[in-house]
């Protein structure tokens, strides 16, 4: 049994605030973290010429995607541009893959800088946790154009009550993993010895 058109619609529209939330949570925690000090920025500079950039234009290179970031966040905060900010979301996270894809490829295993302070190089993982986030993207974007009458204050604060702990889960995945990681067996003593 489906649902009638108008609830699919409410739905839709709480799947595009949860993704247009849960997505401009990890890119404002993403400039903040390598923007919070210069030895973060300068970190995350270094981390882009290990992902095979010229030397020459990391920095250029590290900028833009601050600023890339940046301009996700406006632009998902602003409802007239919701649309923009979850496209330049999906574009950017498509890059971001591909070059962490390239780079363990390529058997570098770089830190990932995603927000500023990590040193977890990176990995599967990382590709996995961006293409999550990309599929949120499009699925806010699907959200956003299927459309709807707007969202009750109810609806509204489930859809942000699931997209707040999904940020974090994503921003913290390095500590996660380590967390539940399993930890190296250590030999027995004999009985009867420290």
């Amino acid at each position: 049994m489906s649902l009638p058109a108008p609830r699919r619609r409410n739905r839709m529209r709480a799947v595009e605030l949860a993704a247009r939330l849960s997505l401009a949570l990890v890119f404002l925690t993403a400039v903040v973290g390598k923007l919070r000090t210069r030895a973060g920025f300068a970190a995350f500079v270094a981390s882009v010429g290990q992902f095979g950039v010229p030397a020459r234009r990391t920095r250029a290179v590290a900028r833009l995607a601050v600023a890339t970031e940046a301009a996700v966040v406006v632009l998902l905060a602003v409802p007239s541009t919701v649309p923009a900010g979850l496209l330049l979301a999906a574009g950017l996270l498509g890059v971001l893959t591909a070059a962490i894809a390239n780079a363990l490829r390529r058997g570098a295993r770089p830190a990932c800088r995603c927000f500023g302070a990590g040193d977890a190089p990176i990995g599967a993982r990382h590709v996995a946790r961006n293409l999550v986030l990309l599929a949120v993207a499009l699925l806010g974007l699907l959200g956003w154009a299927v459309g709807g009458p707007p969202l009750s204050t109810a609806a509204a604060l489930i859809a942000a009550a699931a997209a707040v702990p999904a940020a974090a889960v994503v921003v913290r995945l390095d500590d996660l993993v380590a967390l539940f990681a399993p930890t190296p067996s250590r030999p027995a003593r004999p009985a009867g010895r420290p």
